[in-house]
């Protein structure tokens, strides 16, 4: 799968931002409203964290502690991986399956947080690239079209 993260894997790069000095349900209810499922943290262009899902259920919930009166700086995770949007996407799913993440931020060459790959994306390209490498192999043995096919 040599598909690129952007603008192969990622239709729309959009990165929904958001800063540390805030409540945790200030950031819930922006993930809630945009139907996404982790945020990038950032002070000025600089990503300083991600908050996910995840850290509002295991960080706030389990813990029984305010949303209102707790910082997303309390319970981001700090300096989170990245990657650039030319990082090949089997690079990406293999570093977000060995490192248990979800959503990993993707930063422009020079630093600033320009979108977000969910491993649900991944498993997207993955699916593609297995459907267009089937359809491939099906009709090099039923000799279909588009395989092997000289000009």
């Amino acid at each position: 799968m040599q598909k690129k993260l952007v603008p192969d894997v990622i239709a729309e790069c959009r990165c929904t931002t958001f800063s540390p000095d805030k409540s945790v349900r200030a950031a819930a209810a922006l993930m809630t409203e945009e139907n996404i499922g982790a945020l990038v943290i950032v002070e000025g262009d600089r990503v300083v964290g991600i908050m996910t899902e995840r850290d509002v259920l295991q960080k706030i919930v389990a813990c029984d502690l305010d949303p209102d009166d707790t910082l997303v700086r309390d319970v981001m995770t700090p300096n989170p991986d990245t990657v650039t949007g030319d990082c090949r996407a089997a690079q990406a799913l293999q570093m977000m399956n060995s490192k248990g993440y979800r959503h990993l931020p993707i930063l422009t060459d020079d630093g600033k947080p320009c979108g977000m790959v969910s491993v649900r994306d991944l498993y997207q390209a993955v699916q593609d690239a297995l459907a267009e490498e089937l359809e491939a192999v099906e009709n090099y043995v039923h000799g279909g079209e588009g395989y092997g096919v000289g000009a």
